[in-house]
């Protein structure tokens, strides 16, 4: 007995190491990444890119998040979970083949959740939006360009059109005035311009904020590809 308890910590501990600092799989619950990722799509994200949380603290990455990129975040609301408290989510997730978490099944789980963002801005940019679309005027440069001219990734945007009542200055209008970024504020936007909860609401992000890096979409077999 003590044998297959120790087999089954090891499988664990190998699982966690595998997960939490190479390969971690995500299933895409909303709409805010449509039309790039649906819903029920799932991805693989490599934490070690912007560098893994781990119970000694955040690690080195070994890239800084770029234009284009899809990444994890946990948004500027959401709180931050202890490192027991990420420990025994994960052991819960790991016996429940990740049916179960309490982290996340807690009455203000969600708000604690990771979010699939892109990023349309970096440290030092001003970024205004118009028609829904991102115009930004990178750092050192003197005119602005559309977010599709500075990414390095190729992508589809979607929106809804507001009511003719909506004022242009309220969330969902396609219009937002210009913002600086400061040292260490990446803006994040999803795909579905009317539909998702980025940095046009809660404000930008900072580094310490990011999880991992989308690398490959797995799920369903007709949408594999790298993202």
């Amino acid at each position: 007995m003590a044998r297959r308890a120790g087999l089954v910590l090891i499988v664990f501990v190998c699982y966690e190491a595998l997960s939490g600092l190479f390969l971690t799989a995500y299933s895409m619950q909303s709409q805010a990444m449509s039309p790039t990722v649906l819903p029920g799509q799932r991805l693989l994200a490599t934490p070690l890119a912007f560098g893994p949380n781990t119970l000694f603290g955040k690690m080195p990455g070994f890239e800084r998040p770029g234009r284009g990129d899809i990444v994890v975040v946990r948004p500027n609301y959401a709180k931050r979970e202890s490192a027991w408290g990420m420990l025994s989510d994960s052991f819960v997730r790991f016996f429940t083949f990740q049916l179960v978490s309490p982290a996340h099944g807690a009455p203000d789980g969600l708000l604690s959740a990771p979010i699939l963002l892109r990023v349309v801005g970096l440290p030092g940019d001003t970024i205004q939006m118009d028609d829904f679309v991102f115009k930004v005027k990178a750092a050192g440069s003197d005119q602005f360009l559309t977010e599709f001219e500075l990414s390095t990734k190729s992508y589809d945007i979607s929106h809804g059109d507001p009511p003719k009542s909506w004022s242009a200055d309220l969330p969902g209008s396609g219009h937002m005035d210009a913002r600086v970024l400061g040292k260490d504020e990446y803006f994040l936007a999803g795909d579905d311009r009317s539909s998702s909860s980025d940095s046009r609401l809660w404000g930008s992000a900072h580094s310490d904020r990011f999880l991992a890096k989308t690398i490959l979409r797995y799920w369903p077999p007709k949408s594999f590809g790298a993202l």
